[in-house]
C-alpha cells in the first residue's frame, strides 16, 4: 500500500505553524510580564518603605480647614436673608435657563352648590341656589434667578350664569435683601387679617365669614402696589412687619380697574409667630388699613383688625386648628355745607365691627369636622326716632369634609342664619338656613400654604 505523500506533507505544514504560532504567543508574553513587572517596581518600593503618618495628618487637616472655610463663606453669602433657601448658593452657578424649568404650574377647580331654604340670595352673597363652578384657577410660581421669584394667577368665577376672567395675582419678589428683609410689587391680595391672602378653594370653610363679606369682600382685597416685610430676629419669639401701598382703585372683589383716587391705599401688618412645642403652634397678628372709597378726599375708610389661629398636629393623622378674626371699621364722610350760613357741620361716622371663630377637628386622616360662629353688626344705623337701632346677624355652621387627599376633598355643610335689623319699619327678625356642598381638586403643584 503506497503511503499518501500529500497527506504526509499537510501535517507537517501544520505542525509547523502551530510551534510558530506558539513561539510568537510566548515571546508576547514575555514582554508583557517584564512591563507589569517594571511598573508594579515603585509600589512594591512604597510598600517596603516606611509610611509618613505626620504627612498624612497634616493633609487630612488641611482638607478639613478648607472645607470649613467653604461653609463659612456660603454662610456669609446669605448672611442678612430671611432665612429661605435661594435655588442658587453664591458660590456656585446654574445655568438660568435650566432654573427657569423649575417652574411650578398647576389649576385649581372649585365647584360649589348652594341652596337655601328661604329664597336665593343673589351674587351679593353667592346663594343662587345651584351647583355652579364658582372658581376655576390656574397659576405658574417659580424662581426668575437668583435673585427673584415671580408668581401668576387667573381665575375665571361665574356670575348670574357668566364667567368672568381676571388675574388674580401676577408679581415679583425680591426676597433675599439684607436685614432679613423682602420686596414685592405688582398685583397682589394684600397682606391683612387671616384670610384676605388665602384663595376661596384653600381656605378651611366653604363660604367666607360674615364680617370679611361685609367689610372686605367675598373674596379678597386685591390691588396693585408694593409691599415691604422684615423679619425681626428675636429668639424668644419670630415676629414679621408687613407694610405695604397700593392704588387704592379698587376694594375687593371687582371687575374694572376702579376709579382713580387722590391717595394711595396704606396698610400694615403685625405678625408673630410662637411655637409652644409638642406640635403646638400659634400665629396671631394686628393690622390696620386706610383707603378712600370714593373720590372724594375726605371720604376714608379706616379699619382694624386682629387675627390669630392655634394649630396642634400630628403628623397628617390628626390636626386641631382654632382660627379666628375680629374686624373694626369706621367710615368718615366730608363735613355738611350750609348754603344759606356757609358753616360746616361734622357728618356722622358710619361704625361696624364683627368677627368670626372656627374650630376644626380633623379626627381621621381622611376626615375632619368643623363648626364655626359669626357676628356682625352696624352700629350707625337708626330707627324712626334717631335712636340707635338694634340689629345684627349671628350665625352658626356645621360642616364635615372628606380630604381625598392634600390634591382634593368634598365638604358639606349646614347654616343657620339669625338676621335682626330694628331700623326697619317693620323691625324684622328672620331666620335663614342655609346648605352648601363643596368639591375642590387641584392639579399639578400647588404652592406651599403658609402656617
Amino acid at each position: 500500500m503506497k503511503p499518501n505523500y500529500r497527506f504526509s506533507k499537510l501535517k507537517m505544514g501544520g505542525i509547523f505553524f502551530s510551534l510558530l504560532f506558539s513561539a510568537f504567543l510566548f515571546a508576547q508574553t514575555s514582554e508583557w510580564e517584564k512591563e507589569l513587572e517594571n511598573k508594579s517596581q515603585p509600589n512594591k518600593k512604597n510598600v517596603n518603605q516606611p509610611s509618613n503618618p505626620t504627612s498624612s495628618t497634616a493633609d487630612w487637616e488641611a482638607d478639613l480647614e478648607k472645607d470649613l472655610q467653604d461653609q463659612e463663606k456660603r454662610e456669609k453669602g446669605t448672611e442678612g436673608s430671611r432665612g429661605v433657601t435661594s435655588p442658587v448658593q453664591s458660590n456656585q452657578q446654574i445655568n438660568r435657563s435650566a432654573q427657569n424649568l423649575m417652574m411650578d404650574a398647576y389649576a385649581a377647580i372649585d365647584i360649589v352648590g348652594a341652596w337655601d331654604r328661604n329664597k336665593p340670595r343673589g351674587t351679593g352673597e353667592r346663594i343662587d341656589n345651584q351647583l355652579d363652578i364658582r372658581t376655576a384657577e390656574f397659576g405658574f410660581n417659580g424662581a426668575v434667578d437668583q435673585w427673584m421669584r415671580a408668581n401668576f394667577i387667573g381665575a375665571a368665577h361665574g356670575e348670574n350664569g357668566k364667567y368672568f376672567f381676571e388675574v388674580h395675582e401676577a408679581w415679583v419678589q425680591f426676597p433675599f435683601l439684607p436685614f432679613n428683609t423682602s420686596l414685592k410689587a405688582g398685583q397682589m391680595f394684600i397682606d391683612v387679617g387671616r384670610l384676605n391672602k388665602i384663595h376661596a378653594h384653600d381656605r378651611a370653610f366653604t363660604m367666607t365669614p360674615i364680617v370679611h363679606e361685609k367689610l372686605i369682600g367675598w373674596e379678597s382685597a386685591i390691588d396693585t402696589g408694593a409691599e415691604f416685610s422684615i423679619l425681626f430676629p428675636w429668639k424668644w419669639i419670630t415676629q414679621e412687619l408687613v407694610l405695604g401701598a397700593t392704588n387704592g382703585r379698587k376694594w375687593g372683589h371687582s371687575h374694572d380697574g376702579g376709579v382713580q383716587k387722590n391717595n394711595p391705599l396704606m396698610y400694615a401688618h403685625l405678625k408673630h409667630f410662637y411655637y409652644f412645642g409638642n406640635n403646638w403652634g400659634t400665629q396671631f397678628g394686628f393690622s390696620g388699613i386706610r383707603f378712600e372709597p370714593t373720590t372724594e378726599r375726605k371720604n376714608q375708610r379706616l379699619l382694624y383688625g386682629m387675627d390669630a389661629v392655634l394649630r396642634w398636629n400630628r403628623s397628617n393623622l390628626s390636626e386641631i386648628m382654632l382660627m379666628g378674626e375680629g374686624w373694626y371699621q369706621q367710615e368718615v364722610f366730608p363735613a355738611n355745607l350750609d348754603p344759606i350760613t356757609f358753616q360746616k357741620t361734622k357728618s356722622p361716622t358710619k361704625d361696624q365691627w364683627g368677627a368670626y371663630a372656627f374650630l376644626d377637628f380633623k379626627f381621621h386622616q381622611l376626615w375632619s369636622v368643623g363648626v364655626r360662629y359669626d357676628y356682625f353688626t352696624d352700629k350707625s344705623l337708626v330707627d324712626q326716632n334717631g335712636d340707635p337701632a338694634k340689629n345684627a346677624i349671628e350665625a352658626q355652621s356645621l360642616q364635615m369634609t372628606f380630604h381625598s387627599s392634600e390634591f382634593g376633598k368634598i365638604r358639606g355643610s349646614i347654616e343657620r342664619r339669625f338676621i335682626q335689623d330694628y331700623s326697619r319699619t317693620s323691625q324684622e327678625e328672620v331666620r335663614e338656613y342655609r346648605f352648601y356642598i363643596q368639591t375642590v381638586a387641584v392639579l399639578g403643584s400647588h404652592p406651599a400654604h403658609s402656617y
